[in-house]
């Protein structure tokens, strides 16, 4: 589908001047230390080669094992992620530059699933909003990867590494080749590629957690100077996901394919004020497909898949001086989701067409954005950034008639809220203060104050997911406002020299937030049959978080976090649903110049406030959870070079336990929510040459 649009965004790409692989669903404590910066609680900074040392199976998966991340499983593969309560497109998650939209409505292949864990070096997670520059929204932080140009040793042109591993459980085994090659005038060609595949994994008492999949892609980029001030980039990205299994669905993922262009190009100028200027171009299109039975057995000759295409289309041009950032950027989004509903061995057959759930869906962003920073003495500094962005939306297929139910989008719409589609538009305008003061030279205070403006995204104002069965519609609102979320922030950070330690609060309110609900009649509702909907409220989000790591001496190191959300619907005075508990990690590891080794805890409170008063809830949360607390073991050992082995035991104890945000279970109703993996023994080897 639109392969002639992927070809023409190569041709505006060239015109534009333009980790270790991991497995299983277990925290890293990484050292949030960026060289020449102070670590804080709200921003991680993870080097993939040096800084993980426990598997992860997919870019979501490593995301929900960092501090103050917490994530959404319904499988082994798609695991979404959450920040102080905040979720999907209240993140903006960039990789290397390319936005990305997952395929599927329900999210079985958020963004995070598509990060490439081999093709990257690095991975920043900026809690909270910090900079006007990474896009629209991002009220609940942004999540960035980068790929470096590569480095080498004195006399040598070329590097190469190849490596893989085995996890027990689910069988999970994965391996990846990946090298670059210099040349002389300074220019690179990088390249990787991977595989990965497991089975379904076990629950701590031995049940099986439908889960198992099928993946493999890769990365190619090359580089070059073209002159002493000008450097550029262009790579390819292709991801395929297939077989996938969902336990917290009613459908599984037969295939899931990602394809990625980008290219950047830095060039030092004298515009005043100004001496770099960088432009970058991408594109990024992904192909889901979706069905109830083409991976799982059913009796039943009624079958029903879903197709669905998006692409996403950006650019950014950026001018930076000292202290200083300006830029315009856009993006260009289109969603296109149909379901079918019919005989399995003919399903799509004329007059199959059930639902248009995202009907022809496209999406204008264009964006100005600008920060100073200004320094007020030698211990102090603040930082002002504006944001402005324009949003454009229209739904090409809003008024196609569904042949099966003989409704179109805008008639599911007129049902609900009383509004058939019309093209709509915002104009958006956010900003952040920063106040930065150093009360000593190893302790420093921290004060933002911010509003970021996010629009609805597809899902929220357009989906049409109809259905005979009311209670099984899943209806968009068209008319749905932007959410407003005013934060304040205070952070502190100590950094000694054996010792460092960081914490912040916050406190979100949000204007116009944006509640996925259930249809009770209430205010712009028109029916009280508990359709899955959206409507504005007013809600509360605060908390807390906290990190530290104490080195005993220059083997023995400590590390502890803990972060804290309450999120609350101020609205209908109850609780905001998809709320993480108190969540905390502890750590010890010893390390010498030739092996390490390291024992971890994380553990969350029991999650009393969920949103499940009964007769007046969301469904998002399936009840209360009780608290936890798991223990892994992990070694890694260099002294074998070029090979280096890792290996270890997740959750030693085969602790039964699922994460309060863990989906609802669709395929075993014995259990109530998706479970965590039990105990695993895995294995990794690399070798550099």
């Amino acid at each position: 589908m639109k392969r002639n649009t992927l070809l023409w965004a190569t041709a505006l790409c060239s015109c534009m001047p333009a980790i270790p692989s991991f497995a299983n669903d277990v925290p890293v404590l990484p050292e949030v230390v960026s060289e020449g910066e102070a670590p804080e609680a709200s921003r991680l900074i993870l080097n993939f080669e040096d800084e993980v040392n426990i598997p992860a199976r997919d870019g979501g998966d490593l995301l929900k094992s960092l501090p103050g991340v917490s994530g959404s499983r319904m499988g082994s593969h798609g695991v979404d992620p959450f920040i102080r309560g905040q979720k999907q497109t209240q993140i903006n998650i960039i990789d290397d530059g390319v936005t990305v939209i997952g395929g599927c409505p329900n999210r079985m292949d958020p963004p995070s699933a598509f990060l490439s864990l081999e093709g990257n070096d690095e991975l920043i997670v900026e809690k909270g909003y910090s900079s006007v520059e990474h896009g629209a929204g991002g009220c609940g932080g942004t999540v960035m990867t980068r790929r470096n140009a590569p480095t080498f040793e004195e006399g040598r042109t070329t590097k190469f590494s190849a490596g893989g591993g085995y996890d027990s459980n689910g069988d999970a085994r994965d391996v990846y080749v990946k090298g670059s090659f210099s040349f002389e005038n300074g220019g690179y060609v990088r390249a990787n590629i991977e595989k990965k595949m497991s089975r379904s994994y076990e629950d701590g008492n031995g049940k099986d957690v439908r889960s198992g999949f099928k993946n493999h892609g890769g990365r190619f980029d090359v580089g070059f100077n073209p002159t002493d001030e000008t450097s550029m980039t262009f790579g390819v990205q292709i991801d395929d996901t297939s077989d996938a299994l969902f336990a917290g669905a009613g459908m599984d993922a037969p295939e899931s394919t990602l394809m990625a262009l980008r290219s950047k190009v830095d060039q030092k100028v004298d515009f005043g004020v100004f001496n770099q200027l960088t432009a970058s171009a991408y594109v990024s299109q992904v192909e889901h497909t979706m069905d109830n039975y083409s991976l799982r057995d059913r009796a039943l000759a009624m079958g029903m898949l879903t197709e669905s295409d998006t692409q996403v289309l950006g650019a950014k041009l950026s001018l930076e001086g000292t202290g200083l950032l300006a830029g315009v950027d856009m993006k260009i989004a289109s969603q296109d989701a149909l379901r079918y509903m019919g005989a399995q061995t003919n399903i799509y057959a004329a007059g199959n067409e059930h639902a248009y759930m995202w009907p022809g869906v496209r999406t204008d962003q264009f964006g100005l954005f600008g920060e100073k920073e200004y320094q007020l003495a030698e211990t102090s500094k603040v930082k002002v950034g504006l944001r402005y962005d324009y949003i454009g939306v229209d739904a090409g297929k809003a008024e196609t008639i569904s042949s099966r139910t003989n409704r179109s989008a805008s008639d599911v719409y007129q049902m609900y809220y009383g509004k058939r589609w019309d093209n709509k538009s915002e104009h958006n305008f956010g900003g952040l203060v920063r106040f930065d003061q150093d009360i000593t030279k190893d302790w420093g205070l921290n004060l933002s104050l911010s509003r970021v403006v996010r629009t609805a995204d597809a899902t929220e104002r357009t989906m049409a997911g109809d259905h005979a069965t009311a209670s099984l519609r899943w209806v968009g609102n068209p008319d749905i406002d932007p959410e407003q979320h005013h934060q304040i922030e205070l952070g502190t950070v100590v950094q000694k020299e054996t010792w460092d330690m960081s914490g912040s609060v916050f406190y979100n309110k949000v204007s116009d937030y944006i509640l996925r609900d259930k249809a009770r009649g209430q205010d712009g509702v028109l029916l009280s049959d508990n359709a899955t909907i959206y409507r504005n409220v007013d809600a509360t989000l605060m908390g807390a978080e906290f990190a530290s790591h104490l080195d005993v001496n220059e083997n023995i190191g400590f590390g502890f976090n803990a972060a804290y959300t309450y999120g609350e619907n101020d609205e209908d005075n109850r609780a905001l649903a998809q709320i993480a508990p108190l969540e905390i990690g502890a750590s010890t590891e010893y390390t010498t110049a030739d092996w390490m080794a390291g024992l971890q805890m994380r553990a969350a409170a029991k999650q009393t406030r969920a949103d499940i008063e009964a007769g007046n809830n969301s469904g998002q949360d399936s009840g209360e959870t009780g608290g936890y607390a798991v223990f892994d073991i992990y070694g890694k050992i260099w002294a074998f070079e070029p090979f280096d082995v890792a290996l270890g035991v997740t959750n030693v104890f085969d602790k039964t336990y699922a994460n309060h945000l863990n989906r609802a279970s669709s395929f075993d109703n014995e259990v109530s929510q998706v479970n965590e993996p039990g105990r695993s023994f895995f294995i990794r080897v690399n070798a550099d040459f």
